[in-house]
């Protein structure tokens, strides 16, 4: 009992003592709008699979990206390019192949709406050209003779 009573002034203090008021917490900034990527007037995409890397038309499309580095200043991807060789040479249907290709999107811009976009991308096929195999004066020949071939490797802009 005598315990009791040596106790009782603890016990009181702390009833009486007012309870701890939790500290607020900070409220989080918005994260940053992603990073998108968008060619040809095509819709913005977050890290896109599908890349058209010849404007209007088919000829190179980068496939099955996987990209690293995404919403950084570089982002970098590797895939696969479906190449129609046929665009650059006078055949009478498709000759599509498919080879290794890498992509790198860089240049952050503004964009309307708050979004960030990438504005430019340049591919490479690390594998060696799809089009040296395409004699030049046939593919001079073709569709596209004022054209000639798109090089191995190029930088293309890009459009919000």
């Amino acid at each position: 009992m005598a315990w009791a009573i040596l106790l009782l002034p603890l016990l009181l203090l702390t009833a009486c003592s007012q309870a701890a008021k939790p500290v607020p917490k900070p409220v989080p900034e918005p994260p940053p709008p992603s990073v998108t990527l968008g060619f040809c007037g095509s819709n913005l995409q977050v890290r896109p699979d599908v890349v058209l890397v010849v404007c209007g038309t088919d000829d190179i499309t980068a496939r099955n990206l996987v990209w690293s580095g995404w919403g950084t200043a570089d982002a970098t991807a590797k895939g696969s390019a479906t190449v129609d060789l046929c665009a650059y040479n006078d055949c009478a249907a498709a000759d599509l192949v498919s080879v290794p290709i890498r992509v790198a999107a860089s240049k952050i811009v503004a964009c309307s709406k708050n979004t960030k976009a990438y504005s430019s991308l340049h591919y490479t096929f690390p594998d060696g050209s799809p089009f040296a195999g395409v004699p030049v004066a046939a593919a001079n020949q073709g569709l596209f003779q004022d054209e000639g071939m798109p090089p191995a490797n190029q930088t293309v802009s890009l459009t919000c």
